[in-house]
C-alpha cells in the first residue's frame, strides 16, 4: 500500500504540474528558500503544489502548497507564498508537525471502498442510490461519472482529514457530489476505516437577503430571434473560429448604480459596454466564448438564462437578441408594476436577464483589472493561453424557481462552472434579484473570494465558521456601485449605504437588511472588533466589511484624491489602492 500512495503522489505531481506552466519556478522557489521558510527536504516531499502562477499586479511569483503524507493530501492544510527577487515577500498558514507519529495507528490501506464511501454520503444526503459503474482514476481521483443524480461528476479522493486543531489525523474518503434537483455543491468526508461521516462542506455560499429571516416557466422564443439557431442556446450556425460581435446595445440598469431607484439607475441603453475594460479583459467581446459568436445572453464570462422550472440546466433559456449577427440589439422595455416573469407584450423576463447578464460581465472586467485574471482563477470559458484552467463560465439563473426572497452563489475548483441563482421576492408587484445589482456583485464576490483564498484549486478554505466571505462581498457591492465620479473626500461620511434595500421595498436611504448601514460616521455604523464576536456569518460579515470600508475612506482621505474612474484602474485614488488592497490580500492568506 505504501508504494502504491508513493506512485499516487507522482501521478498527482505530475498532472499537476502539466496543467501549472509554474510549477518548476515554485519547486526552485522552494528548494531556494527552504531554510527561511523553515521548510526541510522532508517536508517538500511531503507537499503539493497546488498553484502557482505569476501575479502582474504586484510582480511576485504566487506559490500553494498543501500538506501531504505519503502522497496523500492533507485537507485544507494550505502554506501561501509569495516571492519576489527570489525572495519570499509573504508567507501565511502553516503544516501540521509530527503527521507521521500522529497516523501511526491507522492501516495504511483504506478499510472500505470508495463506492462504500459514496453509498454513506448519498445516504446522509437522501440523494438515491444507482448502481455505481467502475471508476476512471483522474489523477489524485477516481471518477464515478454524473450517475443520472449529478450535474458535476461524482469523485472521490482519498485524503488525510486532521480534527482538534491538528492534534488527530483520520483517512477519509472525500465524495463530492451536486444533486441534479438542488442548489448544493457537496463534499463530503467519509472515514475510510469505520465508513462514518467525519465532514462536509458545501460550495454554495447560501446568503441572507430577507430581513425577516435570520437563519442561514418556460418562455417562448417569439419572432425576436432572427438568425438561424442550432439550439435554443442562440448559438449561430457559424464556422467554429472566433468572428467576435462588434457592436451591442443593451437597455439595463447601468454601471454603477446599485438599482433602478439609485442616482443613475433609470434603464438605459449602453453600446459596447466591454470597452469600459478593454485590453485583455475583454479580448472576446461579451458574446464570444473562444470558439463562436452568440445571438443571446451567452458569451465567455457568462450564461445568463431563466429558470423557471428550476432544472438547474446548464443550458436553458437565455434572452435573444432582436436583431443580428451583428450588431446586436437587447432592448426590451420594462414595466416594474407588473410580474417581472411576464414575456409579452411587456418583456421583463427578457430585460431582466440581460441586466443579469451586463452586470456579471461588469463585474468579470471591472475584477480582472485589479487582478482576478485567468492566472487567479476566473471563471471564463476560453482562458486563451493566459493560465488557469478555463472551461468555467458563470452560469447565472434568472428568476430561479428554486427558492424565494434570496440568491446564492456556487463556486467550484478552478476549471468548473461557478453558478449564479437569482430568486424573486415576494411583494405586490413582485421584485426580481435580477434587477438588483447589489445583490448580483455581493453573489459574484463570493465566487472572487472563494477562489483568491487558497489558490484557484481549492474551493475549501472558506467553509470554516469565522470567514469573512459575508463581509468581502458587501465590500464589493459597496465599492462597485459607489458613484465615484460624483463623490468627495467626506461622502463615506455623509451617505451611509444600506444594503439589499430595493428587494426590501426600500428606497436608497433605507437600512437594508444589514442590523446598521455602513459608514464611517460612528454615530451610525458602531461595529467593532470584540473578544466574542457574533456566531452568524453576516454579523461577522458585517464588521468585517464596516472595516474594509473605513479602510477605503481613511486612504482616499490619506492620498486626498478619488478615482472617478473604477475602471481605470492605473488612475490615481484611495479607492482604487484599496480595491487593489483587498483583492492581494484574498491571494495572500
Amino acid at each position: 500500500m505504501k508504494q502504491f500512495l508513493l506512485v499516487l503522489s507522482f501521478i498527482s505531481f505530475a498532472f499537476i504540474s502539466n496543467a501549472q506552466q509554474d510549477v518548476s519556478t515554485a519547486i526552485k522557489l522552494l528548494e531556494l528558500n527552504k531554510t527561511e521558510l523553515g521548510l526541510t527536504d522532508e517536508d517538500l516531499v511531503n507537499s503539493i503544489i497546488t498553484d502557482s502562477y505569476f501575479n502582474k499586479y504586484a510582480a511576485t511569483q504566487m506559490v500553494y502548497l498543501q500538506q501531504s503524507y505519503l502522497g496523500l493530501p492533507v485537507y485544507n492544510i494550505m502554506q501561501v507564498m509569495a516571492f519576489r527577487d527570489q525572495k519570499p515577500v509573504s508567507v501565511s498558514g502553516k503544516r501540521i508537525a509530527g503527521i507521521q507519529q500522529k497516523t501511526t495507528d491507522i492501516p495504511l490501506a483504506p478499510s472500505i471502498t470508495p463506492e462504500q464511501a459514496i453509498r454513506t454520503a448519498f445516504f446522509a444526503k437522501k440523494i438515491s442510490i444507482p448502481v455505481l459503474p467502475k471508476a476512471i482514476s483522474k489523477g489524485t481521483k477516481l471518477d464515478f461519472g454524473k450517475l443520472g443524480i449529478s450535474r458535476e461528476n461524482v469523485t472521490t479522493e482519498l485524503m488525510w482529514v486532521p480534527s482538534h486543531n491538528g492534534k488527530e489525523i483520520r483517512m477519509a474518503w472525500q465524495v463530492y457530489v451536486v444533486p441534479v434537483h438542488s442548489s448544493d455543491y457537496w463534499l463530503i468526508r467519509v472515514d475510510a476505516q469505520t465508513n462514518k461521516l467525519i465532514g462536509e462542506n458545501n460550495l454554495t455560499v447560501y446568503c441572507n437577503w430577507n430581513s425577516t429571516d435570520h437563519q442561514h416557466s418556460t418562455a417562448c422564443l417569439g419572432s425576436d430571434a432572427v438568425a438561424s439557431l442550432n439550439d435554443k442556446t442562440g448559438k449561430a450556425n457559424i464556422p467554429a473560429s472566433p468572428t467576435l460581435v462588434g457592436s451591442a446595445t443593451y437597455l439595463v440598469i447601468p454601471f454603477p448604480a446599485e438599482s433602478r431607484l439609485h442616482p443613475g439607475g433609470t434603464p438605459a441603453v449602453v453600446t459596447n459596454p466591454w470597452l469600459l475594460a478593454g485590453g485583455n479583459a475583454a479580448t472576446l467581446g461579451w458574446h464570444n466564448d473562444g470558439t463562436s459568436d452568440y445571438l443571446t445572453t451567452r458569451g465567455n464570462n457568462v450564461f445568463a438564462q431563466e429558470d423557471r422550472d428550476n432544472s438547474n440546466s446548464t443550458f436553458g433559456l437565455p434572452a435573444f437578441s432582436s436583431t443580428g449577427p451583428d450588431p446586436l440589439s437587447f432592448e426590451f422595455t420594462p414595466n416594474f408594476t407588473v410580474t417581472p416573469t411576464q414575456t409579452s407584450p411587456v418583456p421583463n423576463q427578457q430585460f431582466n436577464t440581460t441586466n443579469l447578464f451586463y452586470w456579471n460581465n461588469i463585474i468579470h472586467d471591472l475584477t480582472y483589472l485589479y487582478g482576478f485574471d485567468e492566472a487567479a482563477g476566473n471563471f471564463q470559458n476560453s482562458n486563451m493561453g493566459r493560465g488557469g484552467t478555463g472551461n468555467d463560465f458563470v452560469v447565472a439563473d434568472a428568476q430561479d424557481a428554486g427558492g424565494t426572497n434570496n440568491a446564492n452563489f456556487s463556486t467550484p475548483p478552478d476549471g468548473q462552472s461557478g453558478r449564479m441563482q437569482m430568486y424573486l421576492w415576494n411583494g405586490n408587484p413582485q421584485r426580481d434579484g435580477d434587477a438588483d445589482n447589489g445583490v448580483m456583485v455581493h453573489e459574484y464576490g463570493h465566487g472572487i473570494s472563494t477562489r483568491l483564498t487558497g489558490g484557484p484549486s481549492n474551493s475549501s478554505c472558506l467553509g470554516n465558521a469565522e470567514q469573512m466571505g459575508e463581509g468581502w462581498s458587501d465590500y464589493y457591492t459597496l465599492i462597485y456601485t459607489q458613484d465615484w465620479a460624483n463623490s468627495t473626500l467626506t461622502t463615506g461620511f455623509t451617505n451611509p449605504r444600506g444594503i439589499g434595500t430595493y428587494l426590501q421595498g426600500q428606497g436608497p436611504t433605507g437600512q437594508g437588511i444589514r442590523t446598521q448601514r455602513y459608514c464611517t460616521n460612528f454615530a451610525i455604523n458602531n461595529k467593532v472588533f470584540l473578544a466574542i464576536l457574533p456566531s452568524i456569518p453576516h454579523d461577522r460579515g458585517e464588521i468585517w466589511c464596516a472595516t474594509l470600508w473605513d479602510m477605503t475612506w481613511n486612504i482616499i482621505n490619506q492620498v486626498g484624491s478619488i478615482n472617478p474612474d473604477l475602471f481605470n484602474a492605473a488612475g490615481a485614488g484611495g479607492n482604487s489602492i484599496a480595491l487593489k488592497l483587498v483583492i492581494m490580500g484574498e491571494k495572500l492568506q
